[in-house]
C-alpha cells in the first residue's frame, strides 16, 4: 500500500431499484480520482446484499455480476468497531485447501457512498460508517434520512418559505386491508388547494423517477398506488404541472462557502422526466460499455443555463437551492430539482438528491468558475475528512459525569 496516497473506497450497487444507475456513478467517481493523491478501491454491493471487491469490478461490460460470475471477485465485510491497529478496513476471508483460512485485512482511509436510493442515500449506510468510525464523503445520517423522504423534505423546506407543490401521503395498508378510496378523495379535496386531475403518484423514498405515474382518475390513482406500494411503504400524490419544464442545479460546500452550479433544463420525451430520459437517452438510445463509457446522468440531453430562462427565475432557483442546502445541513455534491410552469413562470422545489447520478459533475463543469470532475472528487474527499474530524467528541462516562461502575 502506497503510504503517500490515501486509499478511497467507493461503494456502489446496493439492494435498490437504482442498483444499475449506482454502478455507473461509482465507476465514474473512481475514474475521476486524482492518481497523484488517491488509490481507488471499488466496493460492490450485489443485489443480494453481499459485498465484493476486485479489479474486475472496474470493467462495465462485466456487469451484472450474478453469483456464477463472482469467481474473480473477493467477498468482503466492513470492520465493525474502531480498531486502532489498522483503522478503517474491509475483511476478506482467504479459504485454505481444507476449508479454513486467514482473514485478510484491506485497509482504506475514506469511503465514498455512491449507492442511490434505499440502503445508501437514506442514512442507513452513513449510520453504519459512523458506528464503525469510518470517514466518509457526502451528507450525514440526519440529512440523508430527511431528504430521501419526500413528504418530510417538502414540509420542512416549506416552513422556510421555499415553494413546493401541495401533496397528500398515502400509507400502504396493512395485510388484509384495502386502500381507503373515500379517505384519499377527502384528502385530495381538503389538501390539494382546489387541484383536480391529473395527478402524479410517486413512491415516498425513491429517486430516478422510478415508480412515478401520471393518473387521470381515481381508478388509475389506486392502480398507481398499488404499484408504488411494491417499492415503498408509502406514496405521495401531487398535482400535474401544466406546461411542465424541469430545472436542476447542484449545490456544494466542499470548496468552502456554499456554491451553486450551472442550471440545466433537461430534454424530455414524456410529460415528465422519466428513467429512460435520464439514463437511456444517449446517442444510441442505451447505456454504452467499455468501448464508449456510459455517462449515466451526464449523457442526458439538456440545455445549460438556457437563454430563455428569465433572470429572476434563475436567481430564485439558485436562492431556493442554497437555502434548502443550508436548512437541511447538507454536504457533498447535492442535486436539487425544480418543476416549473413555463407559461406562468411558477416554480416549485421538487426533490433533493444527496447522491445524484454522476455526482452531477457535468453541472460543475459548466459552472462559473468551472470545476473539473477530478477537482470535484478531490474536494468531496477532503470535505469528508474534515467532517470526520469535526464529529469528534468526548464519549467516556467520566467526561459526562455519569460514572456508575468504578474504574482503575
Amino acid at each position: 500500500m502506497d503510504q503517500t496516497k490515501s486509499t478511497i473506497a467507493v461503494i456502489f450497487g446496493g439492494e435498490s431499484v437504482e442498483h444499475d444507475v449506482s454502478i455507473l456513478t461509482g465507476l465514474q467517481f473512481l475514474e475521476a480520482l486524482d492518481p497523484d493523491k488517491y488509490i481507488g478501491l471499488p466496493v460492490y454491493v450485489a443485489c443480494d446484499g453481499s459485498w465484493w471487491t476486485g479489479d474486475a469490478l472496474l470493467k462495465r461490460s462485466n456487469y451484472p455480476f450474478e453469483k456464477d460470475a463472482r469467481q474473480d471477485l473477493t467477498s468482503v465485510s466492513l470492520s465493525i468497531g474502531k480498531n486502532s491497529t489498522f483503522g478503517p478496513a474491509l475483511f476478506a476471508e482467504k479459504k485454505g485447501i481444507l476449508g479454513g483460512g486467514k482473514t485478510k485485512v484491506i485497509p482504506f482511509n475514506l469511503m465514498v457512498p455512491a449507492i442511490h436510493g434505499s440502503g445508501g442515500e437514506d442514512g442507513i449506510l452513513q449510520g453504519l460508517l459512523e458506528g464503525a468510525g469510518v470517514p466518509y464523503a457526502g451528507c450525514g445520517v440526519l440529512a440523508s434520512a430527511a431528504t430521501i423522504n419526500k413528504d418530510f423534505t417538502k414540509k420542512t423546506i416549506a416552513a422556510f418559505g421555499i415553494p413546493v407543490l401541495p401533496h397528500i401521503m398515502v400509507h400502504r395498508p396493512v395485510m388484509g386491508e384495502h386502500i381507503n378510496k373515500e379517505s384519499i378523495q377527502d384528502d385530495i379535496g381538503t389538501k390539494m388547494q382546489g387541484q383536480t386531475y391529473p395527478f402524479f403518484v410517486k413512491p415516498r423514498q425513491l429517486g430516478s423517477s422510478v415508480g412515478v405515474e401520471k393518473v387521470d382518475n381515481i381508478d388509475e390513482l389506486l392502480a398507481a398506488l398499488l404499484n408504488a406500494f411494491r417499492l415503498d411503504s408509502a406514496a405521495i400524490v401531487e398535482p400535474f404541472v401544466a406546461n411542465l419544464v424541469e430545472y436542476n442545479v447542484a449545490v456544494t460546500k466542499a470548496f468552502g462557502d456554499v456554491q451553486v452550479s450551472a442550471i440545466e433544463r433537461p430534454h424530455q420525451d414524456n410529460e415528465f422526466l422519466s428513467f429512460t430520459d435520464k439514463y437511456m437517452s444517449g446517442s444510441k438510445g442505451g447505456p454504452k460499455l467499455d468501448n464508449a463509457p456510459s455517462e449515466g446522468m451526464a449523457s442526458l440531453r439538456r440545455d445549460i443555463n438556457p437563454e430563455d430562462l428569465p433572470r429572476e427565475k434563475s436567481a430564485n432557483i439558485r436562492s431556493y437551492a442554497a437555502e434548502a442546502f443550508n436548512v437541511l445541513e447538507l454536504a457533498g455534491s447535492v442535486r436539487i430539482d425544480f418543476l416549473s410552469d413555463f407559461e406562468t413562470g411558477d416554480i416549485w422545489l421538487n426533490e433533493i438528491n444527496t447522491i445524484p447520478g454522476s455526482f452531477a459533475y457535468f453541472l460543475w463543469q459548466q459552472a462559473e468558475p468551472e470545476v473539473s470532475f477530478t477537482e470535484l472528487t478531490t474536494a468531496l474527499i477532503e470535505e469528508g475528512f474534515r467532517k470526520f474530524e469535526g464529529r469528534h467528541k468526548e464519549t467516556g462516562v467520566k467526561h459526562g459525569g455519569s460514572v456508575i461502575f468504578s474504574r482503575n
